[in-house]
């Protein structure tokens, strides 16, 4: 399964659904699950994710979008949704009108 959600040089993941979207595909990919199992309600810990693995999964994330993200997001967030949501309100819009 080849994780083609966005290029990695173009900041795309504006929006909460885009960022869900890359989190769950990062997350089936690393557990070897089709992305439809993967619950963006449930804590990360539920979805198979430990420290280094949540500290990571920002760390790429805050790298992908260009804006700098605390290590401790996945525990402030600790659902897909939450943190996605919360990630998308501060990250720039690709729309500036």
């Amino acid at each position: 399964m080849e994780a083609t959600a966005a290029e990695p040089d173009a900041p795309v993941l504006a929006d909460q659904q885009s960022i869900e979207d890359w989190i769950v595909i990062r997350i089936a990919d690393a557990q070897g699950l089709d992305p439809e199992l993967i619950d963006v309600n449930e804590s990360f810990i539920a979805n198979g994710l430990g420290s280094a693995s949540s500290v990571a999964l920002v760390s790429d994330l805050a790298t992908l979008l260009g804006i700098p993200l605390p290590e401790t997001l996945a525990w402030e967030y600790p659902s897909i949704a939450a943190l996605a949501e919360h990630v998308a309100s501060i990250a720039p819009s690709s729309h500036n009108d």
